[in-house]
């Protein structure tokens, strides 16, 4: 495994893609940690970090420096997610307004949350248009996802449709087996927030997970014979690939292509985790421990860091103090499955 340089994590998200076509594979919705107001009041002495496919947890132990209890706002930015047909976006509730199915305890118990939610038209050439109150209105759900919107779109009148492809809201497309769709054009930007009380004179512990949003391909490109130099590039600058990974994956990909039964398969799975550094005013964090947990013995992973210790049969783990956070994490999972 190749790691340096790694990026950990309290901080903000953002959106992202790993650039895919929509039949060879999904997009990743990038997602971080929560983000505390600036202050300089609390600081962040401990945080736990565990990255999987299947959930991101994380516990964190903030510390009030002040002699008197301070409050302020928590928020957990969801990643934004804009309407686009033509490629497929893992998203692992997208009926929902908490799409990742994100929840937070503090010192143990459940805690409630506000969301915040906007719909944007997002263009090149016009500043962006926000359209929330039109598609409430409508009944149509703000998630610009087929699988969210496309009831509520059939729902409606012909003409109210061509209403909103006029708008730029909807974007109508013919398919070769001639069926027609409309497909949403906007971009839902969305946050959950709560006011939180810092006590003085002692640590409050918040605990945070939800189920990640995965890029992926069907098949390897990494380990490929035909991966040019630019994608060989890509792959070293954002997962660290080195030398012995890119032997493994070569290995890997030679084995499943010799497969002609197609009961042994190879595919790409990738996670990202996105921070930004010194964005909240809270200092280093005292105590950064990440584990990172491959899941299956036989996964093959990579990502940027520092030096990790193999902690059970899946598990790799990092451990920093006064960690202070450089660049995102992303990981990148090479998988096979067997008929």
């Amino acid at each position: 495994m190749s790691m340096r340089s790694v990026s950990l994590a309290f901080a903000i998200l953002a959106a992202a893609s790993f650039p895919v076509r929509a039949d060879d594979g999904s997009v990743a919705l990038a997602a971080g940690g929560l983000v505390l107001e600036k202050t300089d009041g609390i600081a962040l002495a401990a945080e736990d970090l565990y990255l999987s496919e299947k959930a991101v947890r994380i516990d964190y132990r903030f510390r009030n420096l002040t002699d008197a209890d301070i409050e302020t706002t928590l928020a957990f930015p969801m990643p934004d997610i804009a309407g686009d047909s033509t490629t497929l976006v893992s998203i692992p509730d997208p009926a929902k307004d908490n799409f990742l199915k994100f929840e937070t305890a503090v010192d143990g118990r459940p805690v409630d949350w506000q969301v915040e939610q906007h719909a944007i038209l997002m263009r090149s050439d016009t500043p962006p248009v926000a359209i929330t109150d039109r598609l409430r209105t409508l009944g149509i759900p703000l998630v610009p996802t087929v699988e969210a919107t496309e009831v509520a779109l059939r729902r409606l009148g012909e003409r109210q449709r061509r209403d909103l492809i006029a708008a730029g809201i909807l974007e109508r497309q013919e398919h070769k087996d001639g069926t027609i769709t409309d497909a949403p054009l906007w971009t839902l930007k969305s946050k959950f927030w709560r006011r939180q009380v810092f006590p003085t004179g002692r640590e409050i512990a918040v605990h945070q997970s939800y189920v990640p949003s995965l890029g992926g391909l069907s098949s390897l490109s990494y380990g490929a014979p035909n991966l040019d130099p630019l994608q060989k590039a890509h792959y070293a600058t954002r997962y660290c690939t080195d030398p012995a990974f890119e032997r493994a994956a070569q290995a890997l990909y030679r084995r499943a292509s010799a497969d002609g039964s197609r009961a042994f398969q190879a595919y790409e799975q990738s996670l990202s985790y996105v921070i930004t550094p010194g964005n909240n005013g809270v200092g280093p964090i005292g105590l950064f421990k990440l584990v990172v947990d491959k899941g299956d013995p036989a996964t093959l992973v990579s990502y940027c860091g520092g030096t990790a210790k193999k902690i059970g049969p899946t598990t790799f783990e990092i451990v920093v103090k006064d960690y202070v956070p450089q660049r995102d994490i992303d990981i990148l999972f090479l998988k096979t499955t067997k008929g």
